[in-house]
């Protein structure tokens, strides 16, 4: 694997984990008012707040593909 595949695929991975991590912090409130029996936001909500949990583990498992992807003309 070349150094720009490396390279790629790090700062690829490291975007995944920020979407993941931000949306474990979007979630951190809802999951509080679930242990105190509150009742959470609407579904809808719920929903919207899980889209960067979704893409950031897409971009975590297709990232060896991605990064290949993007160096392709590199090599």
């Amino acid at each position: 694997m070349s150094p720009y595949t490396k390279a790629a695929l790090s700062a690829i991975r490291l975007i995944a984990a920020g979407f993941i991590l931000l949306s474990l912090a979007w979630y951190c409130p809802d999951l509080i008012l679930w242990l105190t029996h509150r009742v959470p936001h609407r579904v809808f909500v719920l929903v919207l707040k899980a889209v960067p949990l979704v893409a950031g583990a897409v971009l975590y498992w297709k990232s060896d593909d991605i990064a290949r992807w993007l160096t392709k003309d590199l090599e």
